[in-house]
């Protein structure tokens, strides 16, 4: 098992994953095109930054990918709220897509300052 799945925040990761493309991008009408592709490359910014980083080889480049995954997913986050104010997802979608976004990017907060720790002299 590669060591970065082990971790909670992964696990959130996948979960954001999951959650927009069942339900989230597929409720998006086609021609919002745009939003859509905004959406996709926000969801595939965390992950793909998390796991160059976590593999990086310091401590000082994986908090650079770890900065680019939590701006991707307060991004996302944003374009969540966009996407329930046009109506195109729940009440209850937007609720439970908000508040898991919420809980990772405290996990991001945590473990950067925890690496930052590290480095400090």
């Amino acid at each position: 098992m590669l060591g970065h799945k082990k971790m909670i925040i992964w696990g959130n990761i996948e979960k954001i994953e999951s959650m927009v493309y069942k339900n989230i991008l597929t409720s998006i009408p086609k021609n919002y095109y745009n939003l859509r592709d905004q959406i996709e490359r926000a969801t595939t910014s965390i992950g793909a930054n998390f796991v160059e980083g976590y593999y990086s080889g310091s401590i000082k480049e994986y908090l650079r990918f770890l900065g680019y995954s939590r701006r991707s997913l307060a991004e996302l986050n944003n374009w969540s709220r966009r996407v329930y104010y046009i109506k195109c997802i729940s009440r209850e979608l937007f609720d439970e897509f908000e508040d898991l976004t919420i809980k990772t990017l405290y996990l991001f907060n945590r473990l950067i300052y925890s690496l930052k720790l590290k480095i400090k002299p």
